[in-house]
């Protein structure tokens, strides 16, 4: 009886065991198959080791995933152009991440076994991945932006101008322009960077127009006019860097015609002439007392001393030294250039009628003795200067070996050593080089004719001014130190 009570108390405790064990089993696999419907319903975690674009997203939802990703790439991009910095918002280009286009694109083991795998805590081989940012915008917005920014942030360089009141010509600083098609790619770029998310806008550097000529054409004549000046300015300058000329003949402010020339006396200007025919004669080195009467009739412009260089040049003899000077006149093409004696004679002078005092339209009364224009000497002292830098030009055209660089380049020293400071050098800074040559008199005309060194580069200035009735000194001087002044700055204009 004990045997059979023993037994039915085994069987009773087995059923229980295995009703709890049921229970369990049960109650586990409807967690399983709860947990199962969550994880397939509701999303599961992405696995350790898949990143969008390099971005880290293991442990998110893939809807959490994606967005993380979108916001990332909706902060604006930051861009700097020139001297300035700004915002691009991605939307205002329509730039779009395409999520489900990444998603599709994992690949990851089925869902069971990713169940399976989460469950164990394990990590699948195939999810070492990292998936392309799949993303889109629109360029014809990108465009419209830029050349939008382009309309705004531009600094195209200026046009050349001239200062009236300080008669100087003044050009732009380099500009730029936005270069619209390269600086797309660039932008671009940045919109499709989850960090880092500037850019450099690509600009187009556009140099300084250069000024032209008529800026100081129209500069000098304005001046002129704004100064009532009543009488005659004939002018010649030439820039020896792009040999450009400006010949001009203004009486009263009217332009009169530059040819053939306009006739002035010679006075002590034509002196270039002289020593440029010393110099063709010389064959070797010059003796001390032929530099020395060079030194006294240019820079100290002597007339007894010229006169004696003139006897020289003709050797001493005056009247074959004049013949030779103007013999050298008509080769060198200085038809309305002559000496028809000597300065301060008395005796009758040797004039000829020249296409210049001939002209019926202007006459300034030049003296019978000498005459010049303001074009013959300005092209002699462009053929000193390219005779002395490269042996080229209108004396070694004419004369061939008859002049030397060195030769040329003494003649250009004498001249610089005739330091006044007034005429030609009044109008330019100090400590300028001015190879010139000056003249004038009692109610004479007064002239300067030069060659200047400067940085914008060298140039030859040749001018004359008179006045009908009495050519006065002091108000006419600052005039032509005016004109130098604006022609210098012309060659070196100023930035503002």
């Amino acid at each position: 009886m004990k045997h059979d009570l023993r037994v039915g108390n085994r069987r009773r405790k087995g059923l229980a065991a295995a009703r709890i064990s049921i229970f369990f089993f049960v109650s586990a696999t409807a967690v399983t198959a709860f947990n199962y419907f969550i994880f397939a319903t509701v999303g599961s975690p992405l696995p350790s080791g898949v990143s969008f674009a390099q971005i880290p997203v293991a442990k998110l939802h893939s809807t959490h995933a994606i967005s993380y990703i979108e916001a990332l790439y909706s902060t604006p991009v930051t861009l700097h152009y020139a001297e300035s910095t700004f915002q691009i918002d991605p939307k205002d280009v329509d730039f779009t991440v395409n999520g489900k286009a990444m998603l599709q694109q994992l690949n990851l083991p089925t869902l069971p076994i990713r169940f399976w795998n989460t469950l164990n805590s394990r990590t699948s081989s195939q999810s070492h991945q990292n998936i392309p940012l799949k993303a889109t915008y629109s360029q014809h917005k990108l465009r419209a932006f830029l050349e939008n920014v382009s309309q705004r942030y531009d600094r195209p360089p200026f046009s050349p101008w001239a200062d009236p009141e300080r008669l100087v010509t003044v050009v732009s600083p380099p500009g730029w322009i936005l270069n619209v098609e390269d600086s797309i790619p660039v932008v671009e770029a940045a919109l499709f960077r989850p960090n880092k998310r500037s850019a450099t806008l690509v600009p187009a550097s556009q140099a300084s127009p250069e000024p032209d000529i008529s800026i100081l054409d129209t500069q000098l004549h304005n001046y002129i006019k704004l100064r009532n000046f009543d009488g005659l300015l004939s002018m010649y300058f030439v820039h020896l860097n792009t040999n450009t000329v400006l010949h001009r003949n203004w009486m009263h402010a009217e332009a009169l015609p530059t040819g053939p020339g306009i006739a002035f006396s010679g006075m002590s200007i034509i002196k270039i002439t002289l020593l440029a025919e010393f110099y063709r004669q010389v064959t070797e080195n010059a003796l001390p007392y032929e530099l020395d009467l060079v030194s006294k009739a240019v820079t100290e412009s002597s007339n007894w001393t010229s006169n004696i260089l003139i006897n020289w040049i003709g050797d001493l003899d005056s009247s074959r030294g004049i013949q030779r000077l103007n013999q050298s006149y008509e080769l060198l093409g200085m038809h309305s250039t002559f000496i028809g004696g000597l300065y301060d004679t008395e005796d009758p002078p040797g004039f000829r009628h020249t296409p210049a005092n001939t002209r019926k339209d202007i006459n300034t009364r030049p003296d019978p003795y000498m005459q010049t224009t303001v074009a013959d000497i300005g092209r002699l002292l462009q053929g000193i200067y390219l005779c002395a830098q490269n042996r080229s030009g209108l004396l070694t055209d004419i004369f061939e070996l008859q002049f030397t660089p060195n030769e040329c380049a003494d003649m250009l020293d004498w001249l610089s050593n005739n330091r006044i400071g007034v005429l030609l050098e009044a109008g330019v800074p100090e400590g300028t080089r001015v190879a010139h040559k000056h003249g004038w008199g009692d109610g004479e005309p007064i002239g300067d004719a030069g060659v200047i060194y400067s940085p914008g580069g060298d140039y030859v200035l040749v001018y004359y001014l008179w006045s009908p009735d009495y050519t006065y000194w002091d108000e006419n001087s600052l005039l032509l130190a005016d004109v130098s002044k604006a022609v210098y700055y012309f060659v070196n204009p100023i930035t503002p």
